[in-house]
């Protein structure tokens, strides 16, 4: 089972590429890789990212988005490394800039994936907030592959245009044991402030 961490896109609304910002003095991606690794479920980690980025990582496992599927969001960074490893059996894809995933969540999400593998026929399971799936943050079944090509050929690179079309399911963020911000995105400067203010008054 591989993890696929997204680190392609512009970052334009945080002004700068949020895989380098800083939470407690580490960065975003060097965060989510320690936490990766400590669930003990991956045989590797790959960040997906862009030509432009890819050098200033400070990670072996890199992949770039091929010339026809550039600047096309986290499909095509899911694509990438799915293409590269057709005999995998699962992925687990995370955006860099939900940097406080934890390894209870991503535990927790595995046993949900697991439980509805088999009988549901399951191809992604992610997490929800209020009934809006986060697909940036799911497991995906290789069988997907197919459906993300598609996708990706139509121009529209929305990823509801992936797991509308298959089989998915979703676990409430709620249902995570953790702290409320465990799951939170980080668009701009200040969603990075108010982080920072959460975890000191936790």
């Amino acid at each position: 089972m591989k993890a696929i961490i997204l680190a392609g896109g512009q970052s334009e609304r945080f002004g700068k590429p949020k895989a380098f910002a800083q939470i407690n003095s580490q960065m975003f991606y060097k965060r989510i890789i320690e936490v990766l690794e400590g669930t003990n479920l991956f045989n590797e980690i790959i960040i997906s990212t862009n030509e432009t980025l890819a050098p200033q990582f400070d990670y072996p496992n890199i992949a770039i988005d091929d010339a026809e599927n550039k600047d096309k969001g986290p499909m095509a960074g899911i694509y990438s490394v799915m293409r590269q490893h057709t005999d995998e059996t699962l992925f687990f894809v995370i955006s860099v800039d939900t940097p406080m995933i934890t390894q209870k969540a991503i535990s927790k999400l595995y046993q949900f994936m697991i439980e509805h593998l088999i009988e549901d026929q399951l191809n992604i399971a992610g997490f929800q907030e209020k009934g809006m799936p986060i697909p940036t943050m799911a497991f995906y079944s290789p069988q997907t592959l197919p459906t993300i090509e598609t996708a990706l050929d139509s121009g529209d690179y929305s990823l509801k245009n992936v797991y509308s079309k298959v089989k998915s399911d979703w676990l409430d963020v709620h249902e995570i044991d953790s702290s409320n911000y465990w799951y939170k995105n980080i668009n701009y400067q200040q969603d990075l402030e108010d982080l920072h203010h959460d975890i000191m008054n936790s």
